[in-house]
């Protein structure tokens, strides 16, 4: 048993030497990497300080737009993904593992217009209106905690690949509606409106957690 134990250690004593013995030779070069995420297309510039310790900086953008008419009403609506990333990353094996934490500045949102041509149910009246807006934002601020891959850390390949998961605390949505048209200072439509908002909102509230999916090519200087 004594052996076996001296022999475990020993092995295990020579591995943390090559990897400490490794260190100096690590080739912490900036990077920068166009990605693809649930966020958007991005770019991405990092920098490797230690072995075991680096630093990203990131945006990403997208944005669709939906028109369509559907029972004599015209939809518009505009989701936009907006955000800027500041992160650490650390290394635990001294490799392209990492697991990684930070915040990001957070500018992700919905818009959306309904122009009804007759008029529209909102509780239990109808109401004459040009417009229903919707509008729906998350919190400015958001800590994001994730794992991924980075091939090129500690390596001095100039090209490779990256991948991460994660998720980003954005907190519930916020939801915000509001009319305008001939019945938009009718004072039962203000207690109608609000309910319906309460109720969007209520829906909306699950929704606190973001996934992040994220890949792309790294290039190392």
């Amino acid at each position: 048993m004594k052996k076996i134990i001296l022999i475990t250690g020993l092995t295990l004593l020579t591995t943390v030497s090559k990897f400490y013995a490794q260190g100096s030779d690590y080739h912490l070069g900036f990077r920068i990497a166009p990605r693809i995420s649930t966020l958007g297309a991005g770019l991405e510039v990092a920098k490797g300080f230690t072995p075991n310790f680096g630093v990203r900086a990131g945006f990403n953008y997208f944005t669709y737009g939906y028109d369509a008419t559907e029972s004599d009403v015209s939809y518009d609506l505009e989701l936009e993904l907006k955000n800027f990333a500041i992160l650490a990353d650390w290394h635990p094996f001294e490799g392209a593992f990492r697991l990684s934490g930070g915040i990001l500045i957070n500018g992700n949102g919905l818009t959306g217009q309904a122009k009804p041509t007759a008029p529209v149910a909102i509780g239990n009246a109808d109401y004459n209106l040009n417009s229903v807006n919707l509008d729906i934002s998350y919190n400015s601020i958001a800590p994001y905690f994730g794992l991924g891959w980075d091939t090129t850390f500690g390596d001095a390949d100039n090209w490779g690949f990256a991948f991460d998961l994660g998720l980003i605390y954005s907190g519930s949505p916020d939801a915000g509606l509001s009319v305008a048209g001939p019945d938009s200072t009718n004072p039962l439509l203000a207690d109608d409106l609000n309910r319906e908002r309460q109720e969007l909102q209520n829906d909306l509230d699950t929704l606190k957690w973001w996934p992040v999916v994220s890949a792309g090519l790294v290039y190392q200087f």
